[in-house]
């Protein structure tokens, strides 16, 4: 079966979604009979695969939506430092990368308007290597001073791939309020225990 990129990425970011969801529905039906599962055999109809396809592509959220759980988890990260809580600092930015890698496995790259293709995953693999193991590090030692320099860092690499995309309007700045007000970003915080 020959399967574009864009559909293996999709049918890995929600086999798994839906196979949970299968799963929990047979459980359900306790009082429905069980039936032994059909040999596989590779024939799959074209017309259901080709529709199941087009379902999971349908479901599947945009690269715009985890790029908004990026943004919350960056602003949570400067503020985690800001009050010298290393710990959720170190939390934020795993949850960064994490949150990058999961708009990759949407979909490893981006068209521009004149039709030319952008690898996202080539534009952070570089990133990966180059620019979090500071900012990173920069929590690990609790460094104020090289945290700023490596989170500026990351936001220039963060506008880099956003200008690479044809995106230059998202502009990514230094947060000037929390994205939330549920968390306590001060380390010494003695309440809820």
């Amino acid at each position: 079966m020959n399967m574009t990129l864009r559909t293996r990425t999709l049918l890995r970011l929600v086999a798994p979604v839906c196979l949970t969801a299968s799963l929990s529905v047979a459980c359900q039906q306790k009082t429905a009979p069980v039936q032994a599962a059909a040999p596989a055999t590779g024939d799959a109809k074209p017309s259901t695969l080709e529709a199941d396809v087009a379902h999971l592509k349908d479901i599947t959220p945009s690269q715009s939506h985890s790029m908004i759980d990026v943004g919350y988890h960056m602003s949570n990260l400067w503020f985690a430092a800001q009050h010298k809580n290393w710990d959720l600092a170190a939390f934020e930015v795993d949850e960064t990368r994490n949150r990058i890698r999961w708009t990759i496995r949407i979909n490893p790259t981006r068209k521009k308007p004149d039709g030319e293709i952008v690898d996202i995953k080539g534009i952070f693999d570089g990133i990966d290597a180059t620019v979090l193991p500071p900012l990173k590090d920069a929590v690990a030692k609790k460094d104020a001073k090289a945290f700023e320099a490596a989170y500026r860092t990351m936001l220039e690499a963060c506008y880099s791939c956003h200008k690479a995309s044809a995106k230059p309007y998202l502009r990514p700045m230094i947060p000037t309020a929390p994205p939330q007000t549920i968390i306590n970003y001060d380390p010494n915080a003695k309440w809820p225990e």
